[in-house]
């Protein structure tokens, strides 16, 4: 990626080096004051940064530049930070905004800027953005219905000019709001210049509030399309009072453009993440027993069997989900579940048998009752009113509730628990302002805070293992998930909709962080009174089709057991034990992997088929999953031939027992599937 200035030390970022000076007189900030749309104090639309930006100091070292502006009419500093990673074709960028001058200021937006997005010579891209040669990917993200990617037109959600006059301004806006940061999109758009064959990639980090805004000026005559995008927005409840002096620093935003198409960009995004993770996954096989499992309920005779056969197939952690605390946010164990044991007893139970015992946890939530012990200065609070007061959530920054919760997990810490399911069930809406900031800011405030919280555990006990989960993956941006272990991709309950979740997640983040359930013999909610499973089920599933399909699920990332396990006949059980022996096998290779979109993305509606790779990055290797989804026999045929490799073997289930039949030739595979929902799995190498 080049990296071009103009005269003033302004950058933008190409492939190559055809970008006309004319588009480097515009600042990479969007700043706001006030209630002004942006600080454009020249009123216009996007105009040169001289309008309203002078530009005051430059310097570079290393791999970081910093630009200082000043602001003139409202005396402020707007410092952007812009750091390069080595060869990757990406920035990340914060800004750091400064009251410069002798009375308070209002800050109301503090996010990037990025032009000169599909530029094409000069000429106007306005019938490009129709014609298909400009395509929009974004990311629908829903409860059990998670990473689900749609491809537009810009047309499509409104991008699209009409007349010839330059200040007309068309443009989309994509936002989520609540600490769900994930929870209605995935704040990370990739935009396709097909003529060009390059791919621009966006992605706010941080696990709040969030906005994309997509612009084309200049009606006909536009040239160029703009990103504005980060989480400081007034339309999101972003307001900051700049005291003088005071300053304020950004969530990161990140950007890049690189050649090729959708699956590239996913890979320079993947390396971007897998080089900034402040903790690294090494994919042990974890057993969890809530999803599709106890649901909570806990008992010695619902969970002890479970160890056993957990232990028995090679998990190397074994998860006690909701239901160990007697309640949610106080955390004491309820040993009144285990008779004889008691949760200490399990968890010695679960090590003796060689395994990492783990618990769930709420770090956020705080009952009723321990705010009558500690104040109600614990809990978090919205225009004098507690935030979800049905379920309150609780205030990170409070030293007297971090002191109470340091007490709690220690206490775990100390019955052997080196693994922990970090949930965060109830959203906090718009924000908080218990310390008088706007309800963004404190939204933002309280989300720094968790990760603080996070951080000092490594430090205090640094063989734990966090888990990162919000009802699935309703807060799973970036700028969370590197500061976990291993992220819920969802709590989606039919193995067969989840491979259009797992597809669209290891575009989202890498491989080894994306936790993928793999529950062969589900009892799903509805029947989680049942101690057992039904015996119609058990007949339906003697053929292993159910269990094979949850291994190839699983195969496509960090492998997630659950499921009624201990109630498995043998064959199914060989089977099961067959896949995690795969797994243990091919984990090295998933954690250095990236996903290959053999088929490109299915809908989680989908009734057909699907088909998706994990590559390796010389890409002489690709661990191939293909599924049958629909409810009777179907064949299956897959395009390889861009990948110019010559051997393909299935490598489960094992050739003896497979009832499926497969030809692969200049590089087309068509796999038979003789039944309904089934499953397969290839690896595919060059010829030696």
């Amino acid at each position: 990626m080049n990296i071009l200035f103009n005269e003033a030390r302004e950058f933008t970022i190409s492939t190559d080096h055809s970008y006309v000076p004319e588009l480097f007189g515009y600042t990479n900030n969007s700043v706001s004051f006030d209630a002004e749309d942006e600080a454009q104090l020249a009123d216009k639309p996007l105009c040169a940064t001289s309008s309203h930006l002078q530009l005051r100091d430059f310097s570079e070292e290393d791999e970081r530049f910093v630009s200082t502006y000043l602001v003139k009419e409202k005396n402020c500093l707007v410092q952007a930070h812009v750091e390069k990673y080595g060869d990757l074709h990406i920035l990340r960028q914060t800004n750091v905004v400064t009251n410069a001058g002798d009375t308070p200021c209002l800050l109301t937006r503090n996010a990037a800027n990025v032009n000169g997005i599909c530029y094409d010579d000069g000429r106007s891209i306005s019938d490009r953005l129709c014609d298909g040669s400009i395509l929009l990917h974004y990311c629908i993200n829903k409860t059990q219905g998670e990473a689900q990617w749609r491809t537009v037109l810009p047309e499509d959600v409104g991008v699209y000019c009409t007349t010839g006059h330059p200040w007309e301004r068309s443009f989309c806006r994509f936002d989520s709001v609540s600490s769900y940061s994930t929870g209605t999109f995935f704040p990370l758009i990739i935009i396709e210049d097909r003529k060009r064959e390059e791919c621009w990639y966006f992605e706010a980090e941080g696990g709040a509030s969030w906005f994309f805004e997509i612009y084309a000026v200049g009606g006909t005559h536009t040239q160029f399309l703009t990103v504005k995008f980060g989480g400081a927005d007034e339309r999101l409840g972003f307001a900051k009072k700049l005291q003088p002096g005071e300053s304020v620093t950004s969530d990161g935003c990140v950007y890049g453009v690189t050649p090729g198409g959708f699956d590239d960009a996913v890979k320079e995004l993947i390396r971007y993440k897998r080089k900034t993770s402040l903790v690294q996954m090494d994919c042990p096989l974890v057993f969890n027993d809530y999803m599709n499992c106890n649901w909570a309920n806990e008992s010695n005779g619902r969970l002890l069997g479970l160890i056993d056969r957990a232990a028995e197939l090679g998990a190397e952690v074994f998860c006690i989900d909701d239901g160990w605390q007697r309640k949610q946010g106080l955390w004491y164990p309820a040993d009144e579940k285990y008779e004889g044991l008691k949760v200490q007893g399990v968890i010695d139970y679960i090590r003796q048998k060689n395994m990492v015992a783990g618990v769930w946890f709420e770090f956020e939530t705080a009952p009723a009752e321990l705010g009558e012990q500690l104040g109600q200065d614990i809990f978090l609070f919205r225009n004098d009113a507690l935030v979800t007061p049905h379920r309150p959530l609780a205030n990170l920054r409070s030293q007297k509730f971090l002191a109470y919760l340091y007490e709690r997990v220690d206490e775990m810490y100390r019955m052997g628990v080196r693994y922990i399911k970090n949930d965060h069930n109830n959203g906090e809406g718009i924000g908080a302002t218990l310390y008088g900031e706007s309800p963004a800011e404190g939204l933002i405030r309280n989300g720094d805070a968790l990760l603080r919280l996070i951080d000092s555990l490594y430090e205090k006990y640094p063989d734990l293992i966090v888990e990162n989960c919000a009802g699935g993956a309703k807060r799973s941006d970036w700028g969370t998930l590197k500061h976990f272990h291993i992220q819920s991709t969802s709590d989606q309950e039919e193995y067969v909709k989840y491979t259009s979740i797992i597809a669209g997640s290891l575009a989202l983040m890498p491989p080894e962080k994306a936790g993928i359930w793999c529950y062969p013999y589900p009892l799903c909610f509805d029947q989680r009174n049942l101690d057992d499973i039904p015996q119609e089920k058990k007949e339906e599933w003697k053929d292993g089709k159910q269990t094979i399909f949850n291994v190839v699920n699983g195969m496509m990332g960090a492998m997630y057991l659950s499921g009624r396990i201990d109630k498995m006949d043998a064959y199914n059980f060989k089977l099961l034990q067959e896949g995690v022996a795969l797994y243990k096998q091919e984990r090295a290779f998933i954690k250095s992997a990236y996903p290959a979109y053999v088929k490109g993305r299915v809908r989680l509606s989908d009734q057909t088929e699907n088909a998706l790779g994990l590559i390796n990055d010389s890409g002489n290797e690709l661990l191939l999953a293909v599924w049958n989804l629909s409810d009777s026999a179907r064949t299956v045929e897959v395009d390889l031939s861009r990948y110019a490799l010559g051997r393909c073997e299935v490598i489960y289930p094992l050739a003896d027992e497979k009832p499926e039949r497969f030809t692969y030739e200049n590089g087309r595979l068509t796999c038979a599937f003789a039944g309904p929902r089934s499953a397969v799995l290839f690896k595919l190498r060059e010829n030696q």
